[in-house]
């Protein structure tokens, strides 16, 4: 059921859409707020997104194959060459996960909740190997991002021009593989590269 939140900044009521969010950011002014018991904590402004062409947009309904999704919250990162952005979906059955577009390249995404022993970054590089669930996958970038902009509402608190690390996999039959390193520990997600043309407005 969605739950209605007010702006702590301009008052705007704000449509709680997931489970248990931790910041979401005001449609209307553009501020960052942390959920806290309950209530909206101000946190400062996002940075506003560049109103760029996407395949995506919030709140409306995508079909890829069997599978309906609705993005009800995105990040953007800076890489240095570029940005590319992480939509946060939510599936028809109420599960969330993540689809990441750059450059109109598009993989969906999931968190791996079982812990995995994956090396510090500084031991790693592009073009060396790790087994993944016994999958061999290859370095194919090593990098450092910085958020720089942020819409809806995520799962995560969100700090502008905040910093990570973060090592891309590919492997067999187009899977990948993301390992972030950030302040609080290190984060894996599992995915798959998809062809764009699968992707549709149910």
């Amino acid at each position: 059921m969605a739950v209605m939140l007010t702006c702590p900044s301009c008052g705007n009521q704000i449509t709680q859409i997931t489970r248990s969010p931790q910041v979401l950011v005001c449609p209307a002014c553009n501020t960052t707020s942390f959920l806290q018991n309950g209530r909206l904590e101000d946190v400062g402004k996002s940075a506003i997104l560049t109103d760029i062409p996407s395949i995506f947009q919030i709140n409306r309904t995508y079909r890829h194959k069997d599978w309906k999704f609705s993005p009800v919250g995105r990040v953007r990162y800076d890489y240095g060459d570029g940005w590319w952005d992480e939509w946060y979906v939510r599936g028809e059955n109420g599960k969330e996960s993540w689809v990441s577009v750059d450059e109109g390249e598009i993989a969906i995404e999931v968190l791996v909740q079982e812990g995995l022993n994956v090396p510090p970054f500084e031991k790693l590089s592009v073009g060396g190997v790790l087994m993944i669930n016994r999958q061999r996958m290859t370095i194919i970038e090593k990098n450092r991002c910085t958020m720089i902009g942020a819409q809806g509402e995520l799962p995560f608190k969100v700090i502008p021009n905040e910093t990570y690390d973060y090592v891309d996999l590919l492997g067999p039959k187009r899977s990948s593989f993301t390992i972030e390193y950030q302040a609080g520990g290190v984060e894996c997600y599992k995915g798959v590269w998809v062809d764009p043309f699968e992707i549709a407005e149910a």
